[in-house]
């Protein structure tokens, strides 16, 4: 995480540095994310499902260009069935939660420009995320043990503006395995509302 928070720190100062206009503009959003994850744990089948999020981009930048650190929580729903490999077993489904931090670094690129009343804008970058927690349910082998603690991702993504209102549709995908003894990537699409001052 030090690593992490130095890299946005020297990317700030970077790009300050060759942008004497620059402005920062604070995000807040709320959204609801559809993961895309499959494993086999134990005797277990695991798929995350729907989830919702919460937190907080900025954008910092000139008239186009624009660097996005953020910071969000991310709760995913995952489904777990067990594996019926032999006739005693007695088939369920069970579902549980998943908490997570994403720190995304994106760039950003405004189409429309920021002075306009509606502003597209396209961006781009890298997700580290860290696993939190997991609702653990009584009687079933599933744990924050069966995932990796910290993984990576590289997403694109969508924006609108409309005064003080921000849409965006952005798409993760998963750049090492989700599982800490399986494999199976995490790709994630979200899509969030906010406001942005």
């Amino acid at each position: 995480m030090r690593t992490l928070q130095a890299i946005v720190a020297v990317a700030l100062i970077t790009f300050s540095a060759y942008n004497t206009q620059a402005q920062t503009v604070i995000n807040p959003k709320f959204g609801v994310n559809l993961s895309a994850v499959n494993g086999n744990l134990n005797d277990l089948q695991a798929s995350a499902r729907v989830g919702w999020n919460a937190g907080v981009d900025l954008r910092v930048g000139g008239k186009k260009l624009f660097l996005s650190p953020g910071l969000h929580f991310n709760n995913y729903t995952a489904r777990l069935v067990n594996d019926l490999s032999t006739d005693t077993q007695v088939k369920f489904k069970e579902e549980t939660t998943i908490q997570a931090i994403k720190a995304p670094v994106n760039i950003g690129f405004d189409i429309t420009g920021k002075k306009q009343l509606l502003n597209l804008f396209l961006k781009g970058g890298v997700t580290p995320t860290m696993i939190l927690a997991v609702n653990e349910k009584p009687g079933i082998p599933f744990s924050k043990d069966d995932l990796k603690t910290f993984t990576w991702g590289a997403n694109v993504g969508l924006g609108m503006d409309i005064t003080i209102l921000t849409v965006d549709l952005n798409y993760e995908i998963g750049m090492s395995d989700y599982f800490a003894n399986t494999t199976g990537r995490n790709n994630v699409l979200t899509l969030s509302a906010g406001i942005r001052f």
